[in-house]
């Protein structure tokens, strides 16, 4: 009870020193656990935001000199209603019931490190970035967690090492601190503490938080060594010399070409290793050479029926750490996209080494990126990546204002970007958002400019609007970056009312509001694009989602011909079209969840039929599956096609099955297969993971074309097939 009172009563609470060791069994049953600071005070996210939490929930946390304990105990009035099936770790958990902690270590009310886990001990670890903006569910540190199921209900027990946490060096730290449980069955989301409803996106928002203090945290110098040996087999079919067929070429030990002798090229380019130096607290050194990343899924296979390229997302670990320092303010673009890096037109660029330099402190943050590509002939030259980002937080509403510097360096070329942006909270509920750029390049010459603005006002309950400007130059061209439409200024206004129901029988939450926006070329200031559309999202108690965009109008100028498709052709002109675009999400109270997206309309003069659909169903905690795709079927006038069906099925279709054989050790399999390629890809991953920092991944690749008869020579059934096992461990000093 005096607990309970100190922490009503003061701003910020001292979490307790604990001086007797703390068995990791999920139990909260050491004597040293009745001292520890505890909360209790839980409310609803979901469904009835503010309201007092259905069940009850107990967090209790308190540290000693090497580690921070955390302690949950979830009631549950029927412990039937458990729901929990994933055991691997870093996969997300967002179908079971789960309880997190989320710490605001630099108290900067910017950057929150979120540990989550489940009744099944899994382990889930995340960066998010501003109040829930930007999510990097890939970054890892290392802990653990025991978790048990009761009679009423579960608990668990975090063990964080403070060597896995950045913070100031000084003798007392103040940090944002904050729980949240998920209820499957019910549809709920109980957090504390949640101080303000009323702000967008209340749930991250770094006002609904505890400020908790420790006092003589530890400075550690952990060092992190993960060596890694890999073994691959490449087997493809290529055309003979005289292209009269096809023959089998097998490569054992793939080359990376760094060295001229074969036997060691071999030796060198299946050897790597990576290493993490933490010197103090708050500053990380990473140091990789020869990176390699065979144990990623393969990328989602894309069908475009736009004019305009698709950002396709980062999925590598080692870029993925810390990845928010490097990302700026976003309007419609990424001024530095990791991807730009070891990838080149869809193929592999060998990556010879790299360093990372992150640090920050309440007042800074900062990194430096710099990595360096081999020599691909033919495809790339040998370049040097570098990016130097710096931001300084002002207020005490989580503002900062930003410098960002990317270099790609090379014998052949050379490109540069220099931008400033500020993010200012003017309130709670009112940002605004600044960016200044150029870039410098051999070929399209030095300083060419981009700038952009806006602000944005939307909150839980209410009125709000957000207004957007932006221009890309003609030739601003940041060649680490992605812009999806360059040489084009935009203009977007988005007005809506939002409504969040704490007792409604039927809805949790109601929007609905109106889009505009308008694209002008920047070199002649031509009509390029227009859209103006309504929209609405309903929100049912269950979770139940339903956004319809109607009706769409979109106006679009073509200044050239667009082949869409081999022998189909859309001739340059102005064309008008009107759409309509229905969203279904099922809510996630049971054991399947369905997305579905259809758009309808007018297409370029012809029509559209399109359809993407998501279907999961998680079995058991030993198997879990996913069916989806996206069917787009085009109908153009007789003239667009004079050789080939005027009738286009640009689709793709995959399935995920996932089984879990024990919490050290899954099996993944994802199948996918194109209408564009008419090819069917299969990616196998086997991964055992017995202890944090060691892995084994055996991974198997098949492409094979479904349509042998495209071509002549007849095509082989198998394009190529891939066989890589690498393994991976860590020490630490």
């Amino acid at each position: 009870m005096l607990v309970s009172i100190a922490s009503s009563a003061q701003e910020i609470i001292d979490v307790p020193l604990g001086e007797n060791a703390i068995i990791l069994d999920g139990k909260l049953e050491e004597n040293v656990w009745r001292n520890a600071l505890e909360f209790s005070d839980f409310k609803q996210i979901d469904p009835n935001i503010g309201t007092p939490a259905s069940e009850q929930v107990m967090v209790k946390i308190l540290y000693d000199k090497e580690y921070l304990y955390v302690g949950g105990v979830i009631n549950f009035r029927d412990p039937s209603q458990i729901f929990a099936t994933t055991l691997e770790r870093d996969v997300a958990q967002v179908k079971d019931d789960y309880f997190q902690i989320h710490i605001d270590t630099y108290n900067d009310k910017i950057n929150t490190l979120i540990f989550r886990t489940n009744p099944l001990s899994a382990r889930q670890d995340m960066e998010v970035s501003r109040n829930g903006e930007e999510f990097n569910t890939s970054w890892n540190t290392f802990w653990d967690v025991k978790s048990i199921i009761t009679e009423k209900g579960w608990s668990t027990e975090m063990r964080i090492p403070f060597s896995s946490l950045r913070y100031e060096k000084s003798s007392e730290n103040i940090m944002r601190f904050k729980a949240t449980v998920k209820y499957k069955e019910i549809n709920e989301r109980i957090t504390s503490h949640l101080k303000n409803i009323d702000i967008g996106n209340a749930l991250h928002h770094f006002t609904n938080a505890q400020e908790i203090r420790f006092t003589g945290l530890p400075v550690t110098k952990p060092l992190y060594i993960t060596p890694y040996i890999k073994a691959n087999a490449i087997r493809e079919n290529l055309i003979n010399e005289e292209g009269t067929a096809y023959k089998s070429n097998t490569t054992i030990l793939e080359r990376k070409q760094y060295a001229d002798h074969e036997v060691l090229d071999k030796v060198v380019s299946n050897l790597g290793v990576d290493i993490k130096f933490k010197p103090n607290a708050n500053h990380t050194i990473d140091f990789t050479l020869n990176t390699d990343f065979a144990e990623v899924e393969a990328d989602d296979r894309i069908v475009n029926i736009s004019r305009f390229p698709i950002f396709l997302n980062e999925k590598r670990l080692f870029f993925l750490e810390n990845a928010d320092i490097f990302n700026s303010n976003q309007f419609d673009h990424r001024l530095f996209h990791s991807r730009r890096i070891g990838i080149q037109n869809g193929a592999s660029i060998p990556i010879i080494g790299g360093v990372r330099f992150t640090g920050g402190n309440t007042k800074w943050q900062y990194g430096i990126l710099s990595m360096q590509t081999h020599e691909v002939n033919e495809v790339a030259a040998s370049a040097n990546k570098s990016v130097t980002r710096i931001k300084k937080n002002i207020g005490k509403l989580g503002s900062y204002i930003g410098f960002i510097n990317t270099n790609s360096l090379s014998n052949e070329d050379h490109n540069h970007l220099m931008a400033v942006d500020a993010n200012i909270r003017l309130t709670n509920t009112v940002r605004t958002q600044l960016t200044i750029g150029t870039t410098f390049d051999k070929e399209k010459g030095n300083w060419k400019p981009m700038y952009g603005a806006s602000i944005n006002t939307f909150k839980n309950n209410g009125f709000g609007l957000q207004y957007r400007f932006r221009e890309y130059t003609e030739n601003f061209d940041p060649k680490l970056g992605f812009v999806s439409q360059p040489n084009t200024k935009r203009l977007t206004l988005n007005h809506g009312w939002r409504k969040s129901y704490t007792n409604h029988s039927f809805l949790q939450f109601f929007s609905v509001g109106h889009y505009f926006r308008k694209n002008w070329l920047s070199n002649s200031g031509n009509h390029d694009f227009f859209q103006t559309n309504l929209y609405m999202t309903a929100i049912h108690k269950k979770g139940h989602r339903l956004t319809m965009f109607f009706p769409i109008y979109q106006e679009d100028n073509l200044y050239s011909d667009w082949e869409i498709a081999e022998g189909v052709t859309i001739p340059a002109a102005q064309y008008k079209m009107w759409k309509f675009n229905p969203i279904f999400i099922s809510g996630d109270a049971r054991p399947y969840k369905i997305t579905l997206d259809t758009e309808i309309g007018e297409f370029y003069g012809g029509n559209q039929f399109t359809m993407s659909y998501n279907v999961s169903y998680d079995f058991s905690t030993l198997f879990q599956a996913q069916l989806g795709g996206t069917y787009n079927n085009l109908r153009f006038p007789k003239e667009y096609a004079s050789e080939t069906s005027r009738k286009l099925n640009l689709s793709r279709y995959f399935s995920r099955l996932k089984f879990n054989l024990s919490s050290k050790t899954s099996l993944n399999s994802y199948v996918q297969y194109d209408t564009r390629s008419d090819q069917l890809g299969w990616n196998l991953r086997f991964r055992y993971n017995p202890t944090e920092g060691t892995d084994l991944y055996i991974v198997y690749n098949h492409n094979a074309n479904t349509n042998r008869n495209a071509l002549q020579p007849r095509l082989p059934f198998t394009d190529n097939q891939i066989l890589i096992i690498k393994f991976s461990k860590t020490f630490i000093r």
